[in-house]
C-alpha cells in the first residue's frame, strides 16, 4: 500500500498529538492530587502549580498542532454565509477585550459556501482572535463578507469542488500593521510578533492549513493602522 507524503504527515501529527495528550493527562491527574496534599509546604505547592500550568499550556499546544492535520473524514455541505457568520459572532465577541469594537456586515444575495463547517469555524475564530489581539485598546475589527469575481490560485492538496464562484471573508484590524519584511513569515508555525508569554504562534498557521484543506486561500494586505486577512472560499450558486 502506497502512502503519499502528505498523508503520512497527517497520520504522524494525529498520532503524536494523541500520544502526547495521553502523557499529559497523567501529569494533570497526579499534579492535581499532589497540589491538594495538605502536608506539603507552600513553596512546594507553588512549584507544582507552575508545573501544572506548563502541562496545561502543552495540552493547548497539542490541540492546536492537531488542527494542522485534517481529520480522517469531513462533512462537506452548502453553508449560507450570512447565517453562518451570525452564529459565530457571539464567539468572536469573546476576544474583544480592551474595548475592541467588532463590526460585522454581509453582502446580501451571496451564494452558499461549500465547506466543512467545523474546519471553517476554527479557521475564522483564529483569524478574528489574531485581529482582536493586534488592535489597540478601543480599536476596531471589521468582518465583511463579499462576492469575489477574480480567479483564485490555491495551493490546496485537495480541491473541495470546481467552484462556480468565490466568496471573500475580510477580517480587518486597526493595529499598527505588519512590517513588509515579516509578511512572508506571518503564517509560519511558531512565528509570532506578539510579546506575550503564552503566545504560541500557531493561530494563523492553523487557519491557513484549514482554509487550504477547504480548497481556499488567504491573502494579506497590511499598512500602518490597517491589516486585512482576506479568506477566499469556493461557493456554490444558490
Amino acid at each position: 500500500m502506497r502512502i503519499e507524503q502528505s498523508e503520512f504527515h497527517d497520520h504522524l501529527v494525529r498520532g503524536l498529538t494523541h500520544k502526547m495528550n495521553n502523557i499529559l493527562s497523567l501529569f494533570h491527574g497526579y499534579l492535581g492530587l499532589l497540589i491538594e496534599d495538605k502536608r506539603l509546604d507552600r513553596e512546594t505547592i507553588a512549584g507544582l502549580t507552575r508545573i501544572r500550568d506548563g502541562a496545561n499550556a502543552a495540552a493547548r499546544l497539542m490541540d492546536r498542532t492537531k488542527a494542522l492535520a485534517p481529520p480522517s473524514s469531513a462533512v462537506w455541505r452548502q453553508i449560507p454565509a450570512e447565517d453562518f457568520l451570525r452564529t459565530l459572532t457571539p464567539a468572536f465577541h469573546l476576544h474583544t477585550e480592551r474595548g475592541v469594537q467588532l463590526q460585522v456586515e454581509c453582502e446580501p444575495g451571496l451564494p452558499d459556501l461549500w465547506a466543512d463547517t467545523s474546519r471553517l469555524r476554527v479557521a475564522l475564530k483564529e483569524i478574528v482572535k489574531n485581529a482582536c489581539e493586534a488592535s489597540p485598546a478601543n480599536g476596531t475589527v471589521k468582518i465583511s463578507v463579499k462576492s469575489h469575481s477574480k480567479p483564485v490560485r490555491t495551493h490546496s492538496r485537495r480541491a473541495a469542488c470546481r467552484p462556480t464562484s468565490w466568496t471573500a471573508i475580510n477580517v480587518t484590524d486597526s493595529g499598527k500593521g505588519i512590517p513588509a519584511d515579516l509578511t512572508s513569515k506571518i503564517f509560519q508555525p511558531f512565528f509570532s510578533t506578539k510579546h506575550k508569554h503564552d503566545s504560541m504562534g500557531l493561530g494563523l498557521s492553523v487557519a491557513l492549513g484549514l482554509i487550504q484543506q477547504l480548497g481556499g486561500a488567504i491573502r494579506l494586505q497590511s499598512r500602518p493602522g490597517k491589516t486585512t486577512f482576506k479568506v477566499l472560499l469556493p461557493s456554490r450558486a444558490v
